[in-house]
């Protein structure tokens, strides 16, 4: 390939790239779903095979990537007029906790562990499994969350009303298994979770999906099987 080839193909592809992207008016990343995600780097692959694979004609290439950008932009055209398109092509957000409890079958949809979910609460602020009344996972990724009342985030007339911290909570039953470096680091043992088990009225540690513990000792338990209203 020559320089002038090189340039040439470097030239039409940038050309046809900016605008189709014009023509796309693609979100920003923050927003968008996984197919935009995927649909981008194909449209990347498919100029950058056009530039560089000097046996395949730049006009083919670009055809391509035009047919390519056409069904891209025809799936978003059928998402924002139909409601039964927008649910095949961007799916609907899945809830991963609902009235304050842990949905195992939302976890195992989206492909999400209880430590998983535990990071995401972490990164919105909240490190306490029971402060939390919704979460749900996003057509983009994202999770959103919902706290309980009380655990709103504080306006003007509330900034005196300051609570002691809970400190650090430590998870010691995941999915149905005693961690016994954790029970080891929180000072407890065995007999410690059957006894908070039966106080909470659980015959055996295998009804147990996730169960965290902070430092003023409240305790949050959530079953594997949950009955919704």
């Amino acid at each position: 390939m020559s320089v002038m080839e090189m340039v040439i193909r470097t030239t039409v592809g940038f050309l046809v790239l900016y605008a189709l992207c014009r023509f796309l008016n693609k979100k920003l990343i923050a927003q968008m779903t996984f197919f935009d995600f995927v649909a981008g780097i194909t449209i990347g692959s498919v100029v950058a095979s056009s530039m560089l694979m000097k046996d395949v004609p730049v006009y083919i290439g670009m055809i391509g990537l035009i047919l390519f950008c056409f069904y891209t932009f025809l799936s978003s055209i059928i998402a924002l007029k139909s409601m039964r398109g927008r649910k095949i092509l961007e799916d609907e957000p899945t809830y991963l906790i609902r009235d304050g409890k842990i949905l195992e079958e939302g976890l195992k949809k989206v492909r999400m562990t209880a430590d998983g979910l535990v990071t995401n609460l972490r990164k919105k602020g909240y490190f306490y499994v029971d402060q939390i009344e919704i979460a749900m996972m996003e057509m983009d990724g994202s999770v959103s969350v919902l706290p309980k009342a009380p655990y709103i985030y504080a306006m003007r007339k509330d900034i005196f009303n300051i609570q002691p911290s809970r400190g650090l909570a430590q998870a010691f039953i995941i999915d149905g298994q005693i961690l016994t470096k954790s029970l080891e680091a929180l000072g407890k043992d065995r007999n410690w979770v059957n006894n908070v088990l039966q106080a909470n009225n659980i015959q055996n540690v295998d009804e147990v999906f996730f169960a965290q513990i902070d430092q003023q000792g409240n305790v949050y338990l959530d079953k594997r099987e949950d009955t919704l209203k």
